[in-house]
């Protein structure tokens, strides 16, 4: 039976973690990996600072190459990650893919950077 998008992102969580814009905001220079997922394109419309870009279609490879660089900081399945997207839908299926290769601590920001934006907090956006 074909499962529609938002069917199967809210299959999706239903199984992960997920935190509001207010705890990444107030967890912000805390050590954890803030991660967003979307196209390079929408990186450079605007991005949460601090945040590292790794798009989706590479998640799974690039984070665990990055991790395994920087090993000496603990465990890498324990690492606390937030992942971001638009909306959230991305961000959460990102999450499921990460559960399921074994971290621990992953987390999908509930409403993405549109959530972010509204809730007016600092974003890095391009010099015109």
């Amino acid at each position: 039976m074909l499962v529609s998008p938002s069917d199967f992102i809210a299959k999706a969580k239903a199984t992960i973690k997920e935190c509001s814009v207010r705890d990444v905001h107030e967890r912000l220079n805390s050590g954890t990996l803030l991660v967003d997922i979307r196209e390079p394109a929408e990186y450079e419309r605007g991005h949460i600072p601090g945040a590292v870009l790794i798009t989706r279609g590479l998640l799974e490879f690039e984070l665990f190459k990055l991790l395994e660089q920087n090993a000496g900081s603990g465990a890498p399945e324990d690492t606390d990650i937030v992942l971001y997207c638009g909306t959230g839908g991305r961000s959460a299926l990102a999450a499921k893919s990460l559960d399921d290769m074994g971290f621990n601590n992953v987390k999908s920001m509930d409403g993405g950077i549109v959530a972010w934006a509204e809730a007016k907090f600092p974003l890095n956006l391009p010099r015109v």
